[in-house]
């Protein structure tokens, strides 16, 4: 095997392996909701996450000085991405299934370009237009399927994790001339330490986390370390190296691995029922962000 070859393949195994821990990540916080309440978990799972990282990159985080215009920048973002994003995918969670999570989370790209375009920081096409319709028209299909029981209350949390994942693509777009900038393990920990402050001000404020929040049985504590460790810590960790080694279009390509897992995994572990029109959102939506990929790596 060619050193190219080995490098595409470490580069798309590690891109799997990040996905595939990001898609149980959702099944597991609806397993350990039952024994807190969404804004303390948000905020234990990125704590926990905040330290795992932070271990990986201490020599990195002392060299970097930030303009004060810039450190403001990253308040504001890292509030947006890392508790936005978590706090509305826990919160969505106790009411809509982790496989109609995973295939909204898999949107994430198409709310990106649509942001990136409304504010003229990229350019519109057809092609981008077709990702849309494909993507928005995949998502519609598997939302729509299973609604026969408790149809308002998946229908609301759907809507609080698309809330959640628009927060994330405005991190995506706007971040970009930041970590042009310093790097990108720079503005990601930053962000990150910005997001958990705020995260715990909202556990403080909207949850219980020192009046039983945190009093979990064994098996919720390995919820709680899977969700900061392997499915947080680790993702990220994995995700970085991938795309070291991998072109966007083939990361995309890995992605899909996220919502898939989460689909499965809620089957398997909660019950969560796998029809056809599901699988051909699902099918819609991975192929709606491999040609945007395409599109932009050919810009």
């Amino acid at each position: 095997m060619s050193v190219l070859n080995k490098t595409m393949f470490w580069g798309l195994f590690f891109g799997s392996m990040a996905s595939a821990l990001g898609g149980i990540g959702f099944t597991v916080t609806r397993l350990a909701l039952p024994e807190t309440d969404p804004f303390t978990l948000s905020f234990l799972r990125w704590f926990i996450m905040l330290l795992g990282l932070s271990l990986f990159s201490i020599k990195i985080l002392k060299k970097v000085r930030f303009a004060q215009k810039d450190l403001l920048k990253v308040c504001i973002l890292g509030i947006a991405y890392f508790s936005g994003f978590p706090i509305c995918l826990t919160f969505g969670l106790e009411f809509t299934t982790s496989g109609r999570a995973g295939i909204l989370f898999a949107s994430m790209p198409i709310w990106t370009i649509i942001i990136a375009t409304s504010f003229k920081i990229e350019n519109f096409s057809i092609t981008k237009f077709i990702a849309i319709f494909l993507a928005f028209s995949g998502v519609v299909l598997s939302l729509s399927s299973n609604l026969a029981d408790n149809t308002t209350q998946k229908l609301l949390g759907d809507m609080i994790i698309t809330i959640g994942v628009i927060s994330a693509s405005v991190f995506t777009v706007f971040a970009k001339g930041l970590i042009k900038n310093y790097g990108n393990q720079p503005i990601m920990i930053y962000s990150l330490i910005f997001g958990v402050l705020f995260m715990f001000v909202i556990a403080i404020l909207f949850g219980t986390p020192f009046s039983g929040s945190i009093n979990f049985s064994l098996s919720g504590w390995f919820y709680v370390f899977i969700l900061g460790i392997p499915s947080g810590a680790l993702m990220i960790y994995l995700w970085g190296l991938a795309l070291k080694m991998i072109s966007p279009t083939q990361a995309a390509v890995c992605s899909g691995f996220n919502p898939l897992t989460a689909i499965l995994a809620g089957a398997l572990f909660l019950g969560e029922s796998i029809t056809p029109l599901f699988v051909i959102g699902f099918l819609l939506v991975i192929s709606a962000v491999v040609l945007l990929q395409i599109t932009n790596k050919k810009e």
